[in-house]
């Protein structure tokens, strides 16, 4: 391992900031382990800087390897890549290598925002860290180091409410104005050169009609994230009040139709109401008219109830699967395919009275738990392109294993796999080609030069391969049989009026072909192979989808907004649509999805990430390696 920059691992070396980072690098779970709570102490950096050893001296992520030697011992440029960025490339000043056309494009990509730094200003209502990156006004003085040198938390924060009363000045009379305009939420602020303090007034959050406000006005949340047991605001405000709902009017109970709820929030099975003992914590499920007989003309079921007048001392239950009529008698039968949606199963739903049930299509198996289908046969792989080489990662054990490299001063981008042959076609930036690699005989070729694509697609079935071009606004084929022979041999599917075509996913047996359009008009389009019979499947509530993934089972389409921040996914009709947004969508490059799970590549987090791709939670970073993850496909 480089001297002092890297820690041995079980499994090699890994950079010494990804220890103790609350994720697990080495196989062993050595990097999370003892030496974290032992080091933990003289550790006063925080979490978004590095300790130089020995001394303590403080420096941020991003002076790591930025050709500035800032720890005395030179120990933050020790160990750092040597390797000159590949034409068409542009190099950030920690020497990562990044699209030239992405300097400038108000992101972050390089990770240290030197790609950002020589740009025009902020836009407004941004502000723009010392380290060059941009960030939300409102992120100023929230606890939270949004800039990586920690410059929006200032030690002044917490004095900003103390000054703001004292002073007579704006900064006063706008706490005030916050206070009472509910339009309005404040927000401290620092100008960072003079350390003047102030308060900002924001108008209110505007959530889509998907989403819900947390509280403080600062994000917003899925509705089926209210009330699910897991505190997905930072405030914790989608989860106050669950408990109470059900004598809320007009709010969903959280008590079933067959249960009862009792007064601190619980719920119990209607049989157990005025059954002689008491179950309910308070004792509400027994006294009161338990002894008054049931008398009413009930669909399902009649139980006694303790309470008395001006509620009715008796009430109508219903059977598990059924809720209760606004007569109060009747019983009416719960759609869980329709209500719940892909939460129900993960393939296909069928109802029935009082209950449902889960199926697979041909080819899988359902699994224990009733929902989920699992692929019969060898264990599902995801191939992923990282850097030069591309690895098989297994989804269920977890096992990596390298199936082809290049040459270490090449970058395979996009990729996709050819089922029929067992052929990994991929895009080299290098050499502007698309290269292929024959996963039985290792051996090599050239199927098409001069060409420049951040995304390529197999079709497997009609023996082409197709590949976007966003700078062209094309969508071109070539046949999968063909070799290079000095002149390059494909055919434009699709040209004129693409907006800056962008990710690329086929359906074959359909023979119809998808893609995304990040230009000033975001949206996604749907065509036959030949390129006829264009129409836009979805033009509005984009941003950039930059990765495109097809979930045939469920006859959906996936889509990582990178502008947005967010996962959505639409029926194949372009109805049904479905946005989270999620903080962890950074830089999504290319997705897949596998048994219920949805995979992407993170540019800027150097890691490959999952969801369950129904409801966007149970994270998890399935690879974390040094440079950045392209394409990703699962066969």
């Amino acid at each position: 391992c480089a001297a002092s920059r890297q820690a041995a691992c079980s499994a090699g070396c890994i950079p010494v900031p990804w220890l103790c980072d609350g994720e697990q690098q080495c196989p062993d779970g050595t990097d999370e382990q003892a030496r974290c709570e032992c080091c933990s102490v003289p550790l006063v950096c925080g979490a978004k800087k590095v300790q130089c050893p020995g001394t303590h001296h403080c420096i941020p992520h991003w002076e790591l390897c930025d050709r500035h030697q800032d720890c005395e011992d030179g120990w933050d440029e020790e160990g750092c890549p040597q390797q000159p960025c590949l034409p068409g490339q542009w190099q950030c000043r920690n020497r990562v290598c990044i699209m030239a056309e992405w300097k400038c494009n108000g992101i972050d990509d390089c990770g240290d925002s030197s790609d950002e730094d020589v740009c025009a200003p902020c836009p407004p209502g941004m502000v723009r860290c010392d380290e060059g990156k941009c960030i939300l006004e409102s992120l100023m003085c929230n606890d939270e180091d949004d800039c990586l040198d920690g410059t929006d938390e200032p030690s002044t924060c917490g004095e900003l409410l103390a000054t703001a009363r004292v002073t007579g000045a704006r900064g006063s009379r706008r706490a005030v104005l916050c206070l009472v305009t509910p339009l309005l939420f404040c927000s401290a602020r620092v100008d960072i050169r003079s350390g003047d303090l102030y308060w900002l007034a924001f108008l209110r959050l505007s959530c889509p009609r998907t989403h819900v406000p947390c509280r403080d006005g600062t994000e917003c949340v899925a509705q089926e994230y209210v009330c699910d047991g897991e505190k997905d605001c930072a405030d914790g405000s989608d989860e106050d009040g669950c408990a109470q709902l059900c004598d809320t009017p007009g709010q969903p109970a959280p008590c079933q139709s067959h249960e009862y709820p009792c007064g601190l929030g619980a719920c119990l099975n209607a049989s157990l109401v005025c059954d002689g003992r008491q179950d309910c914590a308070d004792s509400s499920d027994e006294g009161g008219n338990c002894s008054v007989p049931c008398q009413r003309s009930c669909a399902h079921l009649c139980y006694p109830s303790p309470q008395g007048p001006p509620l009715s001392p008796q009430r109508c239950w219903c059977d598990p699967g059924y809720r209760l009529a606004e007569d109060g008698l009747s019983c009416m039968d719960i759609d869980e395919c329709m209500e719940w949606g892909e939460g129900a199963c993960s393939q296909t739903c069928l109802n029935a009275p009082g209950s449902y049930s889960c199926g697979c299509l041909p080819g899988y198996l359902l699994e224990p738990d009733g929902r989920v289908c699992k692929l019969i046969g060898p264990e599902p792989m995801l191939l992923v392109a990282l850097q030069s080489e591309v690895l098989s990662y297994g989804l269920r054990s977890g096992h990596e294993k390298v199936l082809l490299a290049t040459d270490k001063d090449r970058v395979v981008f996009s990729l996709d796999y050819d089922l029929v042959e067992r052929k990994v076609f991929w895009m080299d930036l290098a050499t502007e080609s698309i290269r292929w690699q024959d996963l039985n005989s290792g051996k090599k070729g050239t199927l098409v030069k001069g060409v420049r694509s951040d995304c390529i697609a197999v079709d497997w079935l009609g023996r082409n391969l197709y590949w976007t071009d966003g700078a062209a606004g094309q969508v071109l084929a070539t046949h999968l049989g063909a070799a290079w022979r000095g002149i390059p041999e494909y055919t434009v599917v699709m040209d004129g009026d693409l907006d800056q075509p962008h990710s690329l996913v086929l359906q074959p047996l359909a023979g119809l072909l998808y893609w995304s359009e990040v230009g000033s008009h975001p949206r996604l389009m749907e065509a036959t192979m030949d390129g006829s019979q264009r129409h836009v499947l979805l033009a509005q509530g984009l941003g950039w989808p930059t990765a495109l993934a097809l979930d045939l089972p469920t006859w959906r389409i996936f889509w990582l907004d990178e502008k947005l921040g967010s996962i959505g996914s639409a029926r194949l009709d372009g109805t049904s649509v479905k946005v989270l947004q999620l903080g962890w969508v950074r830089s999504p490059f290319a997705a897949a999805v596998g048994e219920g799970q949805l995979s992407w590549s993170e540019k800027k987090a150097w890691s490959v990430q999952q969801v369950d791709k129904a409801s966007g939670k149970n994270r998890t970073v399935l690879l974390k390696r040094h440079g950045q993850p392209h394409g990703l496909q699962v066969p």
